[in-house]
């Protein structure tokens, strides 16, 4: 049997109808820059995120890069504080929306989280404007992020929220719902055809309720103008194409049936695995939408890939390398012993909405097959 690791076709089979004729509509009109299409999902979607603004740009990238400029910080004396673990994008969308910034890369907890208590032991020692990052991997926010809000109150700073792997997940801080995007001053998502809301082709989101900063978004995204000719800031050229639009608009309906499908697949991964090299590497907090399904080999990580692949089930990495092992990193002294852990053990599985019962029940049983002795 064949297990993909995702299934877009079977997505935009679900959409098809819909979304024709509105692009049908973008081509008739020739209105491929903005317009009512790209209004019509940021608002869309800033309602689905509990939020008053959303602000639609050319990828996740450039949402985190928008969204960092957009709170006009102290280029010359900025301490950005991000998990070791998280997609090399993070990293580089802040450098170059300020590149003399320090950026603190701090290491995960066991849910593979930015740990908190050792961001608070950072920051202590950090003085200038402050930006915290947290990444929101794998689909899951921190139980614990009611505790980054209280370092942001004692020692000031932003909160830039990466939600890139989150669309729709919440969380519960001193008895209020949150949902991913509500939390921080101001939220980047990407819509990557593989995220959980993903365009057809590279594509992003930035949501706020500070209706000054999503101005400021709103001009960087556009060569700095509000209106032709005018340029008030040095911006980029990083809007949202209609077309993406429609597809998200109409994918973004969708969403809370096809999140609640990831979380009964993994539910059953959660509950049916009993293959003692292999754990299952998430928290089991409410309000998860399992972007991806990463479990850790205890051993031979590589055998347990090759096992799977042989048997037609799809892996992946997320990821493979961290960030201060690229050869792009610059500080080759930085070690950070729990995320060289994950990054040396995780695999991650197949976890789609299409994914079929039966799939899913061979999936299980393959894991749970899996006999170290025998890769």
């Amino acid at each position: 049997m064949k297990v993909r690791f995702n299934d877009l076709t079977s997505q935009w089979n679900a959409i098809k109808e819909d979304a024709m004729s509105e692009i049908e509509d973008v081509f008739n009109n020739s209105s491929y820059i903005l317009g009512p299409y790209v209004e019509r999902f940021e608002q869309s979607f800033a309602n689905f995120c509990n939020v008053d603004y959303g602000i639609g740009v050319s990828s996740g990238y450039d949402a985190i890069k928008v969204a960092a400029r957009s709170l006009d910080l102290n280029a010359d004396d900025l301490n950005v504080f991000m998990p070791a673990n998280t997609f090399v994008a993070t990293w580089l969308a802040i450098k170059e929306a300020y590149p003399k910034s320090r950026i603190h890369l701090i290491d995960i907890n066991e849910y593979g989280m930015m740990d908190l208590n050792k961001l608070e032991e950072k920051v202590k020692l950090c003085h200038g404007d402050k930006l915290y990052v947290p990444v929101h991997m794998f689909g899951q926010i921190g139980e614990d992020v009611g505790s980054l809000l209280s370092i942001k109150g004692n020692y000031g700073g932003y909160i830039l929220e990466d939600a890139s792997q989150s669309h729709g997940a919440t969380v519960e801080i001193e008895g209020n719902t949150y949902v991913a995007g509500s939390i921080g001053d101001i939220s980047a998502f990407s819509c990557y055809p593989g995220k959980n809301l993903g365009a057809a082709g590279d594509a992003g989101v930035i949501v706020t309720s500070d209706k000054g900063l999503a101005e400021k978004c709103r001009l960087y995204r556009n060569y700095g103008s509000q209106r032709k000719f005018e340029h008030e800031v040095q911006g980029y050229n990083h809007r949202l194409d209609t077309i993406q639009a429609v597809v998200l608009y109409h994918k973004l309906k969708k969403l809370p049936e096809w999140n609640d499908r990831r979380v009964s697949i993994a539910t059953r991964v959660r509950d049916e695995l009993k293959n003692e090299n292999l754990k299952y590497y998430l928290s089991k907090n409410e309000g998860q939408v399992y972007h991806v399904l990463p479990l850790l080999a205890n051993n031979n990580r590589d055998g347990v890939i090759s096992y799977l692949n042989n048997k037609g089930i799809d892996t992946n990495m997320h990821y493979r390398d961290p960030i201060h092992k690229l050869k792009m990193y610059p500080y080759k002294s930085h070690t950070f012993p729990i995320t060289e852990y994950a990054c040396e053990h995780i695999l991650s599985l197949p976890i789609h909405p299409f994914l079929t019962e039966a799939e899913l029940e061979y999936m299980i049983e393959t894991l749970n097959d899996i006999n170290l002795e025998s890769l």
